[in-house]
């Protein structure tokens, strides 16, 4: 009769320690799970709290200028629509033309209001200029501008 008593002493201990294992993998597992969740959830908040309006058709006089040299000039405004102030800086703001990045060297930003402090606050309007070195094709243009998670484009012709 021991024997049986020790047999089953020796299994359920083993039970135990399996048991153990396993409630500690789950813990951790568990843990980096809603870690994960949480930072995801504020990534989206953010995007969410931060939204940007482009305030141009793609067309005007002033839109697009060429200078007959070959250069050209684009003039686009944008209105922080969101919940939350940006960054007015143009390391933050991503301007895209036809597929290309705009170096920040080849964009000047200003605001609308005349208070460049680098904060873009709710409601305020930016002036970007983007200048280039090349004239566009006369059809099929597209600009895109984003920040902190959020997107805009436009299509416009260069005529």
């Amino acid at each position: 009769m021991s024997g049986v008593s020790a047999s089953t002493l020796v299994i359920f201990i083993a039970s135990i320690l399996v048991a153990a294992g396993v409630a500690g993998t789950l813990v951790t597992t568990v843990g980096d799970i809603s870690s994960s969740a949480e930072t995801r959830g504020d990534a989206i908040t953010e995007t969410i709290d931060a939204d940007i309006e482009l305030l141009n058709d793609g067309g005007g006089s002033n839109f697009y200028v060429e200078d007959g040299a070959g250069n050209s000039e684009i003039t686009f405004y944008v209105r922080n629509t969101g919940s939350t102030a940006l960054l007015q800086d143009s390391g933050e703001i991503d301007v895209l033309l036809n597929g290309g990045f705009v170096a920040s060297a080849d964009l000047t930003i200003a605001s609308m209001n005349g208070d460049d402090d680098g904060v873009w606050a709710e409601g305020e309007v930016l002036e970007f200029v983007v200048s280039l070195d090349r004239e566009l094709d006369s059809s099929g243009n597209r600009l895109t501008v984003s920040t902190s998670g959020t997107e805009r484009s436009l299509e416009f012709n260069a005529d």
